[in-house]
């Protein structure tokens, strides 16, 4: 034991460079929860050794940050291979640059922590709980900041667990990352037997858990029958002219697969781009919805309404502007009611100083001359019988803000996350993507349902509870009964103002036992 101390005070900048990389193992699909604690427990203690030098703290934060996102994105060089003619070269920069970016938000947090300290003294349990709120503020940054990237908040850590993610109702996804990191700084009190805290704080989180979901009424099955198509098409081939015709069938033949089980389907779900080319433009679209779902039997007056994910043009004076959208349409081929993607991925989907950028000869990986332009964000969709859908297109099912119902919008039945993660192949990637966008049904008190083209498609009642779910690089198609919504969590209500209400308050409360603390020392 003494040995090992000594080679982790005598290599700090591995050891916390070894805990980052080391702390994805605690999120999807691995979730190995040990591993949360051991990492973190690791960089804090580290930067309690360095407390004295805000340089040093600094490129701690920053050796544990890169190695968190190295390890985390990696699965993100999948899609420079995909068309690897055109991207491969920038493969090293994406899966190192990006890190090294995201990185500065921990090392920030850690540099002002030392200088919080350099200027107030406080014993060690104070002084970590004081780290726990700068990263968990960081955290909070590296989520609304140039767009933001909320992917694997220190909430995952707990998230994972159906029982220990039932706070998010509470208090929102950066809430509950918060409480995770005030139960590792209560495992480096002193004395030790403060250390219990830890436990007693996630013992807490988990009685709260199994009431909610056994003693609080469970979401019931609505009066809607869905039908969920995952085609599984994969993306190098997805786009390819001579294949379109194919892919498209398959699709139809899944969904006619799934209406032969469940003839009274009202309501039929392809994911994200499922059509791949301009859905109205070339592709006999309506005419093949027509063809492949006529009015059915047993007292049906009409055919299922289709919710797809699509490509689609708008031609105004300066030019074309393309749009990744969300389309509901009548299963005789009316087009209903549409959504366009609002937070659209850079480098992905857009570039960032877009004409700049593609002048110089780069450009997105959709190669698509001038990207995606933006659609408004908390969109709805609705038609007769149907309850107000949400959709939430690709990644925007990460963003906490982007389901929710600002004042004045209708509360919505259900949300609709609609992906293609066939990008990142069989990687963790989407399983992560999928453990996350869990936490807003959890969050919002509503089902959530999920087509995702390769996978993982599934659906979650408002508890969280995963219903059904088709594995990843499988075609399939699965029919349930959508489950209702519950009343609107507390959460729901007010938004990340829980968040910054209980970082202020455990603020307030760390000032007042350093009072203390000071008063008996003197």
């Amino acid at each position: 034991m003494a040995r090992w101390r000594s080679f982790v005070e005598t290599k700090p900048k591995r050891m916390s460079l070894m805990a980052g990389l080391l702390l994805p193992l605690a999120f999807a699909p691995f979730q190995i929860l040990p591993i949360f604690y051991l990492s973190y427990g690791l960089a804090f203690w580290l930067a309690w050794q360095a407390r004295e030098t805000p340089k040093q703290l600094f490129i701690l934060g920053w050796l544990f940050g890169f190695g968190q996102f190295f390890t985390g994105l990696l699965w993100m060089g999948e899609a420079f291979l995909v068309e690897a003619e055109h991207f491969l070269r920038a493969l090293p920069f994406a899966i190192t640059l990006l890190p090294a970016g995201l990185a500065l938000f921990s090392a920030s947090a850690f540099w002002l922590w030392g200088q919080g300290l350099a200027r107030f003294a406080m014993p060690r349990l104070l002084a970590s709980l004081c780290l726990a709120l700068l990263l968990a503020l960081a955290a909070y940054l590296r989520s609304t900041i140039l767009t933001g990237l909320p992917w694997n908040l220190p909430a995952m850590g707990w998230g994972t667990w159906l029982y220990l993610a039932q706070p998010v109702s509470l208090l929102g996804v950066h809430g509950l990352g918060l409480l995770a990191l005030v139960s590792v700084a209560f495992l480096l009190a002193e004395p030790a037997r403060l250390r219990w805290l830890s436990l007693g704080l996630m013992l807490g989180v988990l009685f709260f858990g199994v009431v909610r979901l056994h003693l609080m009424p469970r979401p019931e099955a609505s009066d809607t029958l869905i039908t969920v198509v995952q085609p599984n098409l994969a993306q190098r081939e997805k786009w390819l002219p001579e294949k379109r015709d194919a892919h498209i069938e398959t699709i139809f033949k899944l969904t006619q697969l799934g209406l032969k089980y469940a003839p009274k389907t009202d309501l039929i779900i392809w994911p994200e781009t499922a059509i791949p080319a301009l859905i109205e433009e070339g592709t006999g679209f309506r005419d093949r919805l027509r063809a492949a779902l006529p009015a059915l039997s047993q007292g049906r007056l009409q055919p299922p309404y289709v919710l797809t994910g699509a490509v689609r043009r708008e031609l105004g004076g300066q030019g074309s502007k393309f749009y990744n959208s969300a389309m509901l349409w009548s299963g005789d081929g009316h087009l209903l009611a549409k959504s366009d993607k609002h937070h659209l991925v850079p480098f992905g989907e857009y570039l960032p100083m877009q004409s700049w950028l593609e002048a110089i000869g780069l450009e997105q990986l959709v190669r698509l001359r001038g990207g995606y332009a933006y659609g408004p964000p908390y969109a709805r969709l609705s038609a007769a019988g149907l309850p107000e859908l949400a959709p939430l297109i690709c990644y925007e099912g990460i963003f906490p803000g982007l389901s929710a119902s600002p004042a004045g919008l209708a509360r919505p039945g259900a949300l609709i996350n609609l992906t293609n993660d066939g990008w990142f192949g069989d990687w963790h990637g989407p399983h992560q993507h999928l453990a996350q966008v869990r936490l807003r049904a959890i969050e919002q008190g509503l089902p959530l349902v999920r087509s995702a083209n390769t996978g993982i498609s599934a659906v979650f009642d408002a508890h969280g509870r995963q219903l059904e779910a088709l594995p990843l690089g499988e075609a399939g198609v699965f029919s349930l009964p959508l489950p209702s919504a519950l009343a609107p969590s507390f959460y729901s209500r007010f938004g990340d103002a829980v968040f910054f209400a209980l970082w202020f308050g455990l603020s307030l409360a760390i000032i007042g036992m350093r009072r203390r603390f000071l008063a008996r020392a003197l």
